[in-house]
């Protein structure tokens, strides 16, 4: 009995002391910036067999979600019962896992990449990205304070800023609204991030892009509505913002890529395993695919084509799409719930009840964007005419930024409904058809600008298209001109003359097109594949004005 219970006593010993290995291993290998304390981390390091789970980061295959599967470039998703394996075997297992950084919003795609990503192995850390500041917005500088729920977690260092983003004199912009109630749900979804993080066990961080957001996203499409065309702020916002300043944040504070370090650096693992990311995940409905011969990365569309936003990411590299995982590629939406639905975690059917955002967060679901344009740019009213400068004049119209080709003007003059064709600035001139269908809001084409090809070369099929005499496919291309439209067949060339850059192309369709405004973004496709897209200029005539 004495040498069962001594026997007992050791085997206790040098389990704990076994134990007490595995946290110093983790604290090396798992080591975030101050930055990134949550509730999940405090809960982890005292929880006992808890920890053992979270530091494994993987789960037994009865947890897995019924719809995952490890779809993930070059991973096999590895199984761990935490209840039998020993801490040699979680230690190993710790140090093979990619480093993946998800960006995560508070919404129900993003919260279940990170289910997804946590279950397949992948050590991952939950990324906020504050990218709107209310209080700088509107000249208060009164500092918000965070959602009721946050009330009772320490939020010293759960928001690092990434240049300049205090409200100061010297570098606040002169572009401001009145003070109003905040419309932007920045807080309450880093509150929803903060509590799906703690439930499925990985960190979370929240990093401040909105001094960056403000000046490369914000003022941009506010000068191109000052000159009479349509941006697209979240076309421009994923070029410069998701996929600019935070791969430049990433290349800062570690690296992004499986081949981030130098051999020289390889060499001391130990000391590396806890900086930088092997991927960036976001939860975008899109996928990408390496070329079997180039061994390049192809940005392809997603399995759910209502939900494809391959024209949203058309501005992207190759060198950032090769360190990118969309882990909702094969998913379409219904699918997506309801995994979140069926899921362990309670938050994870909380996010999926959220309804679906829509439009820009900054603007409000209520309002419309007329009117929140016109806090910040000066309305001058003018002439409204049919079909040209020498039409009739029928009205007044409030500031030429707040109408763009094919919508409803809301011109009153009898009984007709009047569509807006065109803005012509010289003579701060609205300029309207009679019906939603005029012949005047169609176009075979248009010329685009400021071409941007993922793979940074215009395709050898665009090149070579047109020169083969026995070529029958007279339109090998489709292209669309706004999210969601059904892919057009269209023909490509780039316009030779002394007066158009190099990046500026003609598009023709197979079919007259409706309501092409300038402005917004044209995205070329062969098949599945997206090949990048440009700035649309202008569509080319299909009827003459009546001057």
């Amino acid at each position: 009995m004495h040498r069962f219970a001594s026997a007992t006593i050791r085997s206790n010993a040098h389990f704990l002391t076994s134990f007490r290995r595995l946290v110093r291993f983790e604290k090396v290998c798992h080591q975030r910036p101050k930055t990134l304390t949550t509730k999940s981390q405090t809960s982890c390091t005292g929880a006992g067999f808890r920890s053992l789970s979270t530091l494994s980061g993987s789960t037994t295959q009865k947890q897995l979600a019924p719809h995952v599967r490890p779809h993930c470039r070059g991973y096999s998703a590895v199984s761990i019962d935490t209840d039998t394996a020993t801490v040699s075997q979680i230690s190993e297992s710790s140090k093979r896992k990619e480093r993946v950084l998800l960006l995560m919003s508070g919404g129900v795609d993003s919260s279940i990449c990170a289910h997804i990503l946590h279950n397949q192995g992948y050590d991952v850390t939950g990324l906020y990205m504050h990218n709107w500041n209310h209080q700088e917005e509107t000249q208060d500088e009164i500092e918000g304070k965070l959602h009721q729920r946050l009330s009772t977690i320490n939020t010293a260092h759960l928001h690092e800023s990434v240049g300049a983003t205090t409200t100061t004199a010297e570098n606040r912009t002169s572009r401001t609204a009145p003070i109003r109630p905040k419309v932007c749900t920045s807080d309450r979804d880093w509150a929803d991030v903060q509590a799906v993080c703690e439930q499925i066990g990985i960190p979370c961080k929240r990093l401040d892009f909105s001094r960056q957001y403000w000046n490369q996203v914000f003022e941009v499409m506010l000068q191109e509505y000052e000159q009479g065309r349509t941006p697209n702020p979240d076309v421009t916002c994923n070029r410069e913002i998701k996929f600019g300043e935070l791969i430049t944040w990433c290349e800062q504070n570690g690296g992004l890529g499986k081949d981030r370090h130098s051999e020289e650096t390889q060499k001391d693992l130990d000391q590396l395993c806890g900086q930088g990311w092997d991927y960036l995940a976001t939860g975008h409905y899109a996928r990408v695919e390496q070329d079997p011969v180039t061994g390049k990365a192809k940005l392809l569309r997603a399995k759910d084509s209502n939900k494809d936003q391959t024209y949203y990411l058309s501005t992207l590299s190759e060198k950032v799409l090769r360190h990118v995982l969309f882990p909702l590629a094969q998913f379409d939406k219904p699918t997506v719930k309801q995994m979140a639905m069926k899921a362990g975690e309670s938050q994870l059917k909380s996010v999926a009840s959220k309804k679906e955002s829509m439009g820009i967060c900054f603007v409000g679901q209520r309002r419309r964007f007329g009117d929140f344009l016109r806090e910040y740019l000066d309305a001058r009213p003018g002439p409204v005419r049919v079909n040209g400068l020498n039409g009739p004049l029928i009205g007044e119209h409030k500031g030429l930024f707040q109408y763009t080709v094919g919508q409803a003007s809301s011109i009153i003059h009898g009984y007709q409904k009047w569509v807006v064709l065109r803005t012509d600035l010289p003579s701060n001139t609205l300029i309207v058809v009679e019906g939603t269908q005029n012949k005047r809001l169609f176009s075979p084409g248009l010329v685009a600008h400021k071409w941007h090809w993922i793979s940074g070369n215009a395709p050898k099929k665009l090149l070579e298209s047109g020169s083969n005499p026995l070529d029958m496919n007279e339109f090998p291309f489709t292209a669309q001109i706004r999210h969601r439209q059904t892919p057009q067949p269209c023909a490509i060339e780039p316009v030779l003359d002394a007066m158009s850059p190099s990046t500026t192309f003609r598009v023709r369709f197979k079919d007259l097109q409706r309501a092409i405004a300038a402005g917004q973004q044209i995205v070329l496709y062969d098949k599945d594949e997206c090949l990048g897209g440009g700035v649309i200029q202008a569509g080319l005539p299909v009827l003459a004005e009546d001057e």
